[in-house]
């Protein structure tokens, strides 16, 4: 090589690109899609299976999952319970087309159920919502629940 500070000076100026866009979080390095977590891989597997009006999002290696005009009939007096039976019933779905290992290493998994007369948000660990799987009789079901779920309701 005719100029070996040439290539020295290349290499420690891609070095500083490099050190400055991770501190200041810019530039191709630090694409948040590159990261590795277990809720961008349950993210991947059921965007490929859910319907049209639910929306998964990571917050780092947390699960929202946001479903919107959840299908009860108009005329129901009972929309509460309605509303909670969708809320189960989603959950197990969850945990049955994610794969247990990975579902299980997220740390919370947020639920948020909306309708036009309430909105049900619901918060709980990767490593319970795995159980919801195995568990066939709705009773353990609800005790299940009831013990893992924290729910908060939101009447318009």
């Amino acid at each position: 090589m005719e100029k070996p500070i040439l290539a020295i000076g290349l290499l420690l100026f891609g070095l500083f690109i490099f050190q400055v866009s991770n501190d200041r979080k810019w530039g191709i390095f630090n694409n948040p899609k590159l990261t590795a977590t277990s809720c961008n891989a349950v993210v991947i597997k059921l965007e490929k299976i859910i319907p049209g009006n639910w929306k998964l999002i990571c917050e780092g290696n947390n699960l929202a999952v946001e479903i919107n005009e959840i299908a009860i009939p108009k005329g129901a007096t009972n929309l509460k319970s309605l509303m909670y039976r969708q809320l189960a019933n989603h959950m197990a779905y969850v945990a049955r087309q994610s794969h247990p290992d990975i579902l299980e290493k997220v740390f919370f998994v947020r639920f948020k159920l909306s309708h036009p007369k309430m909105i049900i948000n619901a918060v709980t660990e990767g490593k319970f919502i795995v159980k919801l799987a195995t568990l066939e009789s709705p009773e353990h079901i609800m005790s299940h629940l009831q013990s893992t779920v924290q729910v908060k309701e939101e009447i318009k």
